[in-house]
């Protein structure tokens, strides 16, 4: 019987992959012409026939080792972003998620963002009353504290797959681009449903009030956005600079 596993990696002995990647692509060619080799073999062709047949399944080996290479290469360029980039943001993200709604049970005072009694100011709320509250610690506050270990989590996954310096500070501080793309799309439907007229407190324009109470606006994006990412950004810069001088340490 023919080696069709011979018979391929001869015709693709120039292909320029990584060994393992080589053979795999050779054991699939050379299983797929070995099947149009078996089937002209029962329809009553000669072995030389059959063989014909199934080489004429491929016009052109160079072209196809061209094509090969471009196809490989992109894919393992798709994989390594993935690893190095969208993985580790995405459990950033979800971590992050998971720690504000587990705070949230603790029975903690509520953030900024939580009910309150109609005479507390947000502000009061934030960052444990750093700017005058009483509300020292609370959901938010140890939220926020948490957040740098976060942002460390997603720069180590990122730079153990081999990230780049940008993808490593990107899925640290991804939680943070993705609370700005939400903000901006809700923002951006609430306000195009009009504005308040002052007069008619039914007006369809309330609604940018209603979506951003009890912060506002410009509170909102700090309190989702700014002061989060600054945490989140934290953690990703103690963690490299840690990182880089250990790496040092052991060179």
């Amino acid at each position: 019987m023919r080696d069709w596993d011979k018979v391929v990696g001869g015709r693709l002995a120039l292909l320029s992959l990584e060994e393992r990647e080589r053979r795999e692509v050779i054991a699939e060619l050379a299983g797929h012409l070995e099947e149009i080799y078996e089937a002209s073999r029962q329809t009553g062709a000669s072995d030389d026939e059959a063989i014909r047949c199934a080489l004429l399944q491929v016009e052109n080996w160079d072209k196809l080792q061209r094509q090969i290479h471009v196809a490989r290469r992109k894919e393992n360029a798709m994989n390594a972003r993935t690893s190095r980039l969208w993985l580790p943001s995405l459990l950033t993200l979800a971590a992050s998620f998971i720690t504000l709604v587990a705070f949230g049970f603790l029975g903690l005072p509520p953030g900024p963002l939580g009910s309150r009694p109609h005479h507390e100011e947000w502000s009061s709320h934030l960052i444990g009353g750093i700017i005058g509250g009483r509300h020292v610690v609370n959901e938010y506050t140890i939220w926020l504290m948490a957040l740098p270990l976060i942002g460390a989590l997603g720069a180590g996954l990122s730079r153990r797959a081999g990230g780049t310096r940008r993808e490593i500070i990107v899925s640290g501080v991804f939680p943070a681009v993705a609370w700005l793309t939400i903000a901006i799309i809700v923002l951006s439907y609430a306000a195009s449903l009009g504005y308040r007229d002052g007069i008619s407190h039914i007006h369809t324009a309330g609604v940018l009030e209603v979506v951003t109470a009890p912060v506002g606006p410009v509170g909102l994006i700090l309190v989702v956005v700014v002061i989060p990412g600054g945490c989140l950004l934290l953690g990703v810069l103690v963690y490299y600079a840690m990182a880089k001088r250990w790496t040092k340490s052991v060179a």
